[in-house]
């Protein structure tokens, strides 16, 4: 999770003001804020209210639980059309591209897995290795076949769009923040969080990591501007059996969480990329993952458990400039 420093709690440059919205939407938390001139006031209202309805409109477009929304609909069946859904279309196109290049660490027909762990349900537990093996039959983005126009799979095969579609929803709505005129504003999805232009104080937004271990602290400060903050970690969803704790972030090529992450933290510039980057990283786990950061030329931060059980962080060269 990232924490956002509190903009109510801080002085305002002359003739700005932020105006912010909580709400509990797609499993979380989701606030906006925006700062605008204390005379515009009525119209940033406005525009939260359209926010706050097109992230209602694209979870049940993204979200395989919605029934008879876009997504479960492809998994009941073995076709999209870009003609169906041009947005989910275009988000599956992103999410499958991305699969292939981080050699399937990242993977969004998880689904069967996720189910078979029953992360989707109040009741997680650890399923028989018999039952990985045959769930894993079903899962892989190769099943997946992207065309211009169409995409079609297995019937069998299922996809959970979780590791992107909080980032993708942030990014459109930011895109109609901008298209109202507004540059100056921040957008926290759960800790999916696009920062743009400057804060309350007219400075760059400060945005506080926090630490996956001492739940009430943080690892460090980031100060940014147009740019995603994107944190995975294992605290977000386990559970703990026989003292052994099972993340929700498993290794799609075997079926079980195997990372010695606490947490991977990515910066970049479109907040759905940086959000399945976490999560393809946080598998990959603190060595290979490290590697590809610096492979792909992105920034990131690191909090992993070393071999002696002691907690330790790396970060590429520019995360905290």
């Amino acid at each position: 999770m990232i924490l956002l420093l509190s903009a109510t709690l801080i002085s305002c440059g002359a003739g700005y003001m932020p105006i912010s919205r909580t709400s509990i939407e797609l499993g979380t938390y989701v606030k906006i804020t925006i700062v605008a001139r204390r005379d515009d006031r009525e119209n940033a209202m406005e525009a939260l209210d359209e926010s706050f309805l097109l992230i209602r409109k694209l979870d049940g477009t993204f979200d395989y639980r919605t029934e008879m929304g876009a997504l479960a609909l492809f998994n009941d069946g073995t076709r999209l059309s870009r003609q169906d859904d041009e947005v989910l279309f275009s988000l599956l196109s992103d999410a499958m591209a991305i699969a292939e290049s981080t050699d399937g660490f990242f993977d969004p027909t998880v689904l069967p897995l996720v189910q078979e762990w029953g992360f989707d349900t109040d009741s997680p537990h650890l399923p028989s290795p018999g039952d990985i093996r045959r769930t894993l039959e079903h899962v892989g983005y190769e099943y997946v076949k992207v065309f211009e126009t169409y995409m079609e799979k297995p019937e069998d095969v299922k996809l959970d769009l979780g590791g992107i579609a909080k980032g993708k929803i942030v990014d459109l709505v930011r895109r109609g923040l901008y298209d109202r005129g507004y540059v100056d504003f921040l957008i926290d999805a759960g800790g999916d969080i696009y920062v743009s232009g400057k804060s309350p104080r007219r400075k760059k937004w400060k945005i506080a990591i926090q630490d996956p271990v001492r739940e009430s602290e943080f690892s460090g400060i980031v100060e940014k501007s147009d740019t995603a903050i994107v944190t995975s970690g294992d605290y977000e969803r386990f559970f703990i059996l026989d003292g052994v704790r099972y993340s929700h972030l498993f290794n799609p090529m075997t079926g079980y969480p195997e990372s010695d992450l606490k947490s991977a933290t990515i910066l970049l510039p479109d907040t759905a990329y940086a959000d399945a980057m976490a999560t393809a990283v946080f598998v990959m786990g603190s060595g290979k993952g490290y590697d590809f950061l610096e492979e792909h030329g992105i920034e990131g931060y690191l909090i992993f458990t070393d071999s002696d059980g002691s907690i330790q962080t790396r970060s590429t060269p520019r995360f905290w400039n």
